[in-house]
This record gives C-alpha cells, sequence and structure tokens, in this order.
C-alpha cells in the first residue's frame, strides 16, 4: 500500500521508539551519577568548611555543572535563604515539586528525603555520615541502571527497528 517509502517510514519511526526508550533508562542512570557526584561533593565540602547550609547547597551546586540535582540543590538553597525557620527537609520538599525528576525512582526519592531530614540537623560529623550513607545506597542504585542501560539500551534500539521494520513489511 505505502510502498518503499513507506516502509523505510515504519523502520525508522520504530527505530526513533527504541532510542526513546533508550533514552529514558540512560537519564535514570545520569540522574543517579550525577546524585552521587554531587553528595560526594558535598561530603567533602561538609568536612573542610564551615558554610552555612544555603552557603553550602550553592557552592555544590555550582560545582556540579548543569545537572538537574545541581538545579535542585540551588533551588532548596533559595527557599532555605527566603524562609530560614522551614528547616533543610521543607526546602528540599519544596525544591522536589517545583523542579520534579521524571528519571527519579521512589528508592532515590527515599535516600535524598532522609539525607536531607539528616542534613538539618547535628554536628558536621554527623552531616558527613549522612551524606557518606547516601552514596552508599545510590551507588548500587547507579550500578544496577548502568547495567540496564548497557544491557537494555541496545536490545530496546533493536527491537525498535525490528517492530518497524515489520510495520513496513505489512503496509508495503
Amino acid at each position: 500500500m505505502l510502498g518503499a517509502a513507506g516502509a523505510l517510514l515504519c523502520m525508522a519511526l520504530g527505530t526513533a521508539l527504541g532510542a526513546g526508550l533508550k533514552e529514558r533508562r540512560c537519564a535514570r542512570l545520569r540522574l543517579l551519577e550525577n546524585e552521587v557526584e554531587l553528595l560526594a561533593r558535598l561530603r567533602l565540602m561538609i568536612l573542610e568548611e564551615r558554610l552555612g547550609l544555603p552557603a553550602l547547597l550553592r557552592a555544590c551546586a555550582a560545582d556540579g555543572g548543569e545537572g538537574l540535582f545541581a538545579r535542585r540543590l540551588e533551588k532548596t538553597a533559595e527557599f532555605l535563604e527566603k524562609h530560614p525557620l522551614a528547616g533543610l527537609r521543607e526546602a528540599y520538599r519544596q525544591a522536589v515539586s517545583a523542579l520534579p525528576l521524571s528519571a527519579e525512582k521512589p528508592e532515590e526519592k527515599a535516600v535524598m528525603d532522609a539525607l536531607f531530614a539528616q542534613l538539618g540537623t547535628g554536628t558536621a560529623a554527623m552531616r558527613e555520615q549522612a551524606a557518606a550513607s547516601a552514596i552508599r545506597k545510590l551507588r548500587p542504585l547507579s550500578d544496577k541502571a548502568r547495567e540496564q542501560a548497557e544491557k537494555g539500551g541496545k536490545l530496546l534500539m533493536q527491537l525498535g527497528l525490528l517492530f518497524g521494520l515489520m510495520a513496513g513489511i505489512a503496509l508495503w
């Protein structure tokens, strides 16, 4: 019916669908890697510097580049400066609602919520331990996401191509 051009179009659309699904898996991996990297920086900054929490979060976000989690840290610092009595946990929750991350799963949300609840109280050593604990919890999630992105990404691309090819043949 559609001819060769239609078959090629179906194949291209199937490949694009596979690429889109692969990108979703890779987005989660990038988010987790960015979170782990920024938390490692935050941990070092807690130990080395005696900054207030908003300044600490801003410095960490500035060092973190243009990642989505860095923007969330910046939003947390902004809210904390505007509402200093709200507490770090509430500031982080406001940042989460202002900047939802589609790649973030409930496991990561729980780890980060617990971290920001602990960062708002205690000594620098306790804060550093909270950051270290969050990193230890996020690393296996990051490793699992990397494995899924590597394994499943190629498979999704091939399945998309195959689906497009089958649709093209069926519509030819």
